[in-house]
């Protein structure tokens, strides 16, 4: 990826290429511990350790890494509020990973499925994607409902572990019309 890599919209949905001034807009979209339940990920604790993260993310994977980075923000359109992001790490060997988070004011309004919608439909446009992969908590049923709303198949499940608690993770596939 490039530094300016297009984003897109849906119907509800601007959906821009995470840069380093995103993290003032989405600093308090994504403080509510809640979010953090069920994924490994932390809250930043100021705008300027999540300024940091995303100015590390903005032009994607660094040289000598074999994978494209793919990561946006989420605003919608009606309001101009900023209420997640996006990303996607693509693989040398036609597989693609996935993953989303939403400010709980964003949960249970179909943004997620618009949003991951629109991830899908970019991946498989762009690249040669055989599979899209995402994982979810077990105790994640929305999450998981989500992928499923979308045609993802869940493969199986893999041990995982959240702040030191032993977890276990759904593994969900998508494959492309012509891996299938």
């Amino acid at each position: 990826m490039t530094c300016d890599d297009a984003g897109g919209v849906t119907a509800r949905l601007r959906i821009e290429p995470l840069r380093a001034d995103h993290a003032s807009l989405l600093f308090d979209a994504l403080a509510d511990p809640r979010i953090y339940t069920y994924v490994p990920d932390e809250r930043h604790a100021s705008v300027d350790s999540l300024v940091r993260r995303y100015a590390f993310l903005e032009c994607g994977a660094p040289d000598d890494v074999t994978e494209v980075w793919l990561n946006w923000a989420l605003q919608r359109i009606d309001t101009g509020a900023y209420i997640g992001t996006l990303q996607a790490t693509v693989m040398p060997d036609s597989r693609a990973f996935i993953g989303y988070m939403l400010t709980p004011s964003a949960w249970g309004r179909g943004f997620g499925t618009e949003a991951c919608r629109w991830l899908v439909g970019e991946l498989l446009g762009r690249f040669a994607v055989d599979e899209i992969l995402a994982t979810v908590d077990t105790r994640n049923l929305a999450s998981a409902r989500l992928l499923e709303r979308l045609g993802f198949e869940r493969i199986g499940t893999t041990p995982a572990e959240i702040r030191g608690e032993a977890t276990t993770d759904f593994r969900y596939r998508l494959r492309s019309r012509s891996a299938a």
